[in-house]
């Protein structure tokens, strides 16, 4: 659970990164706590996540309250959380531009294991 949390931690960081130069810091903290929002109608516990009024996005109370889920919930949440944040960007700046600024952030692999089926 704890890699999961660490590398939600890093690809958030990362989005940030990419993306304050364009929108400002309170751009992305307004994108973050509105997709936070969104994605916590289908899983609760992303509220718990959320920083104070005005706060600038805090992505460790969002790995904390994911170290405290089952971890497929953790992994579908916060699967949830990034596609909803994409959604909203889209909207504002155009998927070409998303695409462009995002997609390495995305694609890169896989922290975990890969889970492969084993039924016969």
């Amino acid at each position: 659970m704890e890699a999961i949390a660490a590398r939600t931690v890093a690809l958030w960081t990362e989005v940030a990164r990419v993306l304050v130069p364009i929108i400002g810091q309170r751009g992305m903290s307004a994108l973050y706590e509105r997709a936070l929002h969104l994605a916590a109608a289908q899983h609760r516990w992303l509220g718990q996540a959320r920083g104070e009024d005005g706060e600038l996005p805090v992505f460790s109370s969002l790995a904390r309250a994911a170290s405290e889920q089952a971890v497929d919930d953790a992994i579908a949440s916060v699967t949830t959380l990034f596609e909803t944040f994409d959604r909203l960007l889209v909207t504002l700046i155009g998927a070409s531009l998303t695409e462009r600024l995002l997609k390495p952030i995305w694609d890169v692999p896989s922290a975990g294991p890969i889970r492969q089926d084993t039924a016969p």
